[in-house]
């Protein structure tokens, strides 16, 4: 049941701030705008996320007109985009289609709002009228990953290196990229990259990843030890640990570091998952659908969630509910069953 997964620098894979995200689009379109904003307080100035939670705060002070607020949002996108710059002028300011930075912004919200193909249409624009801008060439390199265009992401994502060769987070991404592709010795390199230049959890943990991949379950654990020692309160390495300590089959240690990153956020969606499957693989299945539960109440809109407790289901020979699980899961994604299939 392993599913290894690098995170991006920018993204999109803490999966707890993702469901945040997701219940902020909720709020967001039933116009319940300081519901949205006080959620949004909850992704840290640390995390690979802000720009984005930044981002949607923006628009919404926008939106409540609360100028203070907004000045101070506009500032840190300024900050978090660097190059690039985000000038989120007047809100009501018609867009300039000739101006590369109004053109770059429209890229942004796309990509954050989800619709990639209209963002790397917007960077494209904009690289026409400036092309050796950096960031936005790196935003362009992640739309491309976020459809899964991994050979597309690569080779744009080596123009923003050729223009900042010690910028991190382009050589983590791109070690990401690679191991998509399943090209472990090159995303190696660009973990090892990435970590000459600044060593973090991140850089460190997509290098255990790789490692797991390998099977070679001691380096992976070694890589995972740096991560920790570089930020304790990363659930992702923690995590990671458990993973390879239940396919050693040394349980002891692997409920070890699931006890630890419930400490760490009880509420994570890929702890729960994790320990979902774990208690699975122990043949605790109602223990398992329990975390599955936990999982589906924070965001019930995870297809692969709904598999897993189908299968815990089934285990328990309670075939009605199993179906039902798998119908809501080919409900959130017609295609589930294929890519089930593939993991498993």
């Amino acid at each position: 049941m392993e599913m290894n997964k690098q995170k991006t620098s920018n993204n999109q894979n803490n999966n707890s701030e993702e469901a945040i995200f997701y219940d902020v689009k909720e709020l967001f379109s039933n116009n319940k705008l300081d519901e949205a904003l006080l959620l949004i307080e909850n992704i840290s100035e640390d995390s690979v996320n802000y720009g984005k939670a930044v981002f949607y705060k923006s628009v919404i002070l926008g939106i409540l007109g609360d100028e203070e607020g907004f000045e101070t949002c506009k500032k840190s996108m300024e900050d978090q985009f660097g190059q690039a710059g985000v000038d989120l002028n007047e809100k009501y300011e018609p867009i300039d289609f000739k101006n590369p930075k109004d053109l770059f912004n429209c890229g942004i919200t796309n990509y954050y709002f989800g619709d990639y193909e209209k963002a790397i249409n917007n960077f494209n624009q904009s690289l026409k009228i400036f092309p050796d801008q950096s960031e936005v060439i790196y935003y362009k390199a992640l739309s491309y990953a976020c459809l899964e265009k991994y050979k597309k992401a690569i080779k744009t994502i080596n123009q923003a290196i050729k223009l900042q060769p010690n910028n991190s987070r382009y050589w983590n991404d791109k070690g990401a990229f690679l191991s998509e592709l399943n090209q472990i010795a090159k995303a190696h390199k660009c973990f090892n990259k990435s970590i000459t230049i600044k060593p973090d959890s991140l850089n460190w943990a997509n290098k255990a990843v790789l490692y797991h991949k390998s099977d070679n379950l001691e380096k992976a654990l070694k890589c995972y030890d740096h991560a920790i020692e570089h930020d304790s309160q990363d659930i992702f390495p923690v995590i990671g640990k458990a993973k390879v300590y239940m396919e050693l089959e040394d349980f002891e240690n692997a409920e070890k570091y699931f006890e630890i990153a419930e400490k760490i956020d009880s509420t994570d969606p890929e702890y729960l998952i994790e320990r979902g499957k774990y208690m699975m693989f122990i043949k605790n299945y109602k223990q398992a659908i329990k975390y599955f539960d936990r999982c589906i109440k924070f965001n019930c809109n995870l297809a692969f969630v709904w598999m897993f407790k189908s299968m815990a289901l089934k285990k328990l020979n309670r075939e009605y509910e199993a179906d039902k699980c798998v119908n809501r899961a080919l409900e959130l994604d017609e295609d589930i069953l294929r890519k089930f299939n593939e993991f498993f």
